[in-house]
């Protein structure tokens, strides 16, 4: 019997995807451990995440700011996608078809080589930090009917974000479950 190796669960799921694949001088970032810098924001303290970090946990105060931190991550994301204007460089899109906390499965319709890197925004509309970046490696790439399915581990997330995928999966097992149930 093949032991199952993998580090975290896998769910299918169906999420949005914006993709680009990372020029050589962000490419070496990633590969000298500092993948991180090439995250919007990075470096750029939210003043919600540090009222949240002083409310008391469980209390109005917190949930307050958690209401605020989802609704300023939205606004982000309306903004950058609905009105700046895309220029020549703007990401490609694909559909998340499984996700999981060190990898994914995305359908695209442009061959993307092995080994390449890639910067990846998706929305996770179900959890508070809403959009997520990541940077990952291209691991296999299968050609389907009209486009491509591309395999990626991720090779630099931010925890958080790690968080909210892997949080994402277990929800979404546990709706299975109670549909399988329901049956």
């Amino acid at each position: 019997m093949t032991e199952n190796r993998r580090t975290f669960y896998r769910a299918q799921i169906s999420l949005p995807l914006q993709w680009r694949i990372l020029v050589p001088e962000e490419a070496r970032m990633v590969r000298q451990g500092s993948g991180a810098n090439l995250f919007r924001g990075n470096g750029v303290p939210n003043p919600i995440d540090d009222l949240l970090e002083q409310a008391e946990p469980g209390s109005q105060e917190e949930h307050l700011f958690r209401c605020l931190q989802l609704m300023n991550n939205k606004l982000d994301f309306l903004i950058e996608h609905a009105f700046l204007q895309a220029d020549r460089n703007s990401p490609a899109r694909g559909d998340v078809i499984d996700i999981s906390g060190s990898g994914l499965k995305f359908s695209c319709r442009e061959h993307i080589p092995e080994g390449s890197l890639l910067k990846l925004d998706l929305v996770m509309p179900t959890t508070s930090r809403y959009q997520l970046e990541m940077i990952s490696e291209v691991v296999r790439i299968e050609t389907r009917s009209g486009g491509y399915i591309v395999a990626c581990k991720i090779v630099e997330i931010d925890e958080g974000a790690r968080e909210s995928i892997v949080n994402t999966v277990f929800q979404k097992q546990r709706k299975d479950i109670r549909t399988s149930k329901q049956v």
